[in-house]
């Protein structure tokens, strides 16, 4: 598989004679910790300039914060921070990444699929409001939905690290496998799609993304050997996770790269090319 290097170098081949032309001006992120690290990393602004799209700007102070969850982000004291960033007309596409938290700290392996349905349903109204929220005060904006890729509860349960977050976080889900955890967050997802429903909201899906940059080398699979989505019955690999592979749920700043490189396959690239602009109207 070509290293992140050589993907990100032949897309900018192919896109930067269109930079010039299209790129909006500006993106905002809204949620938590994947957000967060995402901006905190400058994950976008540095796959943006290696493409040719340095001049777009990325907002974010105000409306990223780990551990924030899309019940909290969908009450009005939360949504009127959103509505102030979105004063900026710069702006002009929404990125949210919010509902990891939410599912985390209610969804275990014994749910039936009853309790899972109500669960993934309240998750899913919460979004639908931050969304319809985001709409409503800017008609002009896109919104891009913006998830998660596999956990790993596998590798992470040991040290200090795994002793203090990931083991306890594991043990309030009542210890699922890879399959039932990875199998519950593509359902999740899948819940919250029909939003796609309106022509300015749009989604690029990142499970098994780190499986397929980063392979198992224990395992003899290597590097674009499981193409996405990859296999749920496997987690994430430890390369691809944040604090040297001791993170249960984070990506490493290289992680978050392929994340935004993935971004811009499924969403961005033709956002920022006029050319192709009227698929999105």
């Amino acid at each position: 598989m070509p290293s992140m290097k050589t993907t990100m170098a032949a897309l900018s081949l192919v896109i930067c004679l269109n930079a010039a032309q299209a790129a909006p001006d500006g993106l905002l992120l809204i949620g938590d910790s994947w957000a967060d690290q995402q901006f905190g990393d400058q994950s976008h602004s540095m796959v943006f300039a290696a493409l040719g799209f340095g001049q777009v700007q990325v907002f974010g102070a105000a409306t990223v914060e780990s551990g924030s969850t899309a019940a909290e982000w969908a009450t009005p004291a939360r949504l009127a921070t959103i509505g102030q960033a979105l004063t900026d007309p710069a702006i002009e596409i929404v990125q949210l990444s919010v509902g990891g938290n939410d599912f985390l700290d209610a969804w275990n392996a014994e749910l039936d699929s009853a309790a899972q349905a109500a669960l993934f349903a309240a998750i899913r109204a919460d979004v639908e409001t931050i969304v319809e929220f985001i709409l409503d005060v800017r008609a002009d904006v896109e919104v891009l939905l913006s998830f998660y890729d596999y956990p790993n509860f596998v590798d992470t349960l040991g040290g200090i690290d795994g002793a203090l977050f990931c083991a306890p976080l594991w043990n309030s889900m009542e210890r699922p496998t890879p399959l039932e955890v990875n199998t519950a967050a593509v359902a999740l997802e899948q819940s919250i799609l029909s939003l796609k429903d309106h022509p300015r909201v749009f989604h690029v899906s990142h499970f098994g993304q780190m499986q397929s940059l980063f392979g198992f080398s224990d395992m003899g699979i290597a590097p674009g050997d499981l193409r996405p989505p990859g296999d749920p019955a496997l987690p994430s690999p430890t390369a691809a996770l944040r604090f040297n592979g001791a993170d249960c749920f984070h990506l490493s700043a290289e992680g978050y790269d392929q994340l935004v490189i993935n971004q811009f396959e499924g969403y961005f690239e033709t956002r920022f090319d006029v050319i192709f602009r009227s698929a999105f109207q």
